[in-house]
């Protein structure tokens, strides 16, 4: 009888196994595939023959099993990472000279793929990310407005991972950060670097669901190194001492209006707006509890040769809770970032360093 088992199998450089990864695997999806349209006859002949000379019973035990799926939403999709989006690129000229042609994908981020002028011409990519989105929700972007009326032939061909994907999209005015996200559902093998598919905030933003798909990982030697990193942080005196100077410019804009509110309305004058929906008390106690974790990490006591301490993995929740950072506070306080980081992403004059609060907001994520 035919066990099965697991192998370890060690093969040299450029002999061919991203190749034997793709055509065995795409080999096996198709076989899958086949054998749901093999169960679907069997059914719809109810224990007859589709061809006299050739009976069900020759196809295969795929054709019989009645407990196996007969549905083609249970075809797996395939994930396909790599290290770097260079070796993603090779992977797919490799697959290119295959007799495969399945419908593919390859994901990235806004820094290498937004082709918006404005958005790219920001040095933080934090910035970029919340200007993106706040153009999006407001549909200020054409090319992202126009992703949906790309999504044929052509704009299959945006994603397949080639060079001339952005200059393709500039002249078609199609956004290809979003129109990948938007291929991703009918994909067949989505291609990403394996950070994407291993730090569980990336696959958040991305909607990856990994249920019933094959994940491929190629070229993983950074992986365990990449998983210690995906659950680590760092926060220094200077993100939290800018994340504070952040909000003392937003609360003095805030004050500012409010005293000119208060003019106004003497006068009978209409009320001006700062584009931020938060009461100057509000964004005074998320000052405060910055402050209150900037002191409660001064407050740790660090061994005298310099050599750091080490705590269990709660501790980190006793530290944040001493400034109200809890799991109870947690969703309302993000709320509360988010709204000013977008105010800060479109508030005109001179440029305000938002890094720490970026940080702090992926931290309480």
């Amino acid at each position: 009888p035919l066990k099965k088992v697991n192998g370890i199998l060690e093969s040299p450089t450029g002999t061919g196994k991203t190749l034997c990864l793709l055509c065995s695997t795409l080999a096996w999806r198709e076989h899958f595939r086949d054998s749901i349209s093999a169960r679907k006859i069997a059914q719809r002949l109810g224990g007859g023959e589709l061809f006299p000379d050739r009976p069900l019973s020759s196809w295969g035990t795929a054709a019989t099993e009645e407990d196996a799926s007969t549905y083609y939403t249970d075809v797996p999709k395939i994930i396909y990472a790599s290290r770097t989006h260079s070796q993603l690129t090779q992977v797919i000229k490799e697959l290119k000279n295959t007799v495969y042609r399945p419908k593919i994908c390859v994901l990235g981020s806004r820094e290498q793929l937004c082709i918006n002028p404005e958005v790219k011409r920001l040095e933080s990519n934090h910035m970029q990310i919340y200007m993106c989105r706040t153009k999006v929700m407001s549909r200020a972007c054409h090319f992202y407005n126009n992703v949906e009326g790309e999504l044929g032939r052509e704009s299959q061909a945006l994603a397949s991972g080639d060079k001339s994907a952005r200059q393709r999209s500039w002249e078609e005015l199609s956004c290809p950060y979003y129109l990948s996200r938007s291929l991703k559902q009918q994909a067949d093998v989505i291609f990403m670097p394996y950070n994407y598919l291993l730090d569980s905030k990336s696959r958040k933003s991305h909607n990856l669901d990994l249920k019933g798909t094959v994940v491929i990982l190629d070229e993983a030697h950074n992986v365990e190194k990449l998983c210690e990193e995906s659950a680590s942080f760092d926060l220094t005196p200077y993100d939290l001492a800018s994340a504070v100077d952040a909000l003392s410019v937003v609360l003095e804009d805030q004050a500012k209006v409010v005293q000119h509110n208060e003019i106004n309305a003497e006068f009978n004058m209409d009320l001006a707006t700062s584009g931020l929906d938060m009461e100057l008390e509000d964004i005074a106690k998320i000052k405060k509890i910055l402050l209150q974790l900037e002191s409660a990490i001064d407050a740790v006591e660090l061994s005298p040769d310099d050599t750091g301490i080490t705590k269990e993995g709660s501790y980190i929740f006793d530290l944040f809770a001493q400034a109200q950072i809890t799991f109870q506070t947690k969703s309302s306080l993000l709320e509360s970032l988010e709204q000013i980081l977008q105010y800060l992403s479109s508030r005109p004059g001179l440029f305000v360093n938002t890094s720490g609060l970026h940080k702090l907001s992926d931290i309480i994520q």
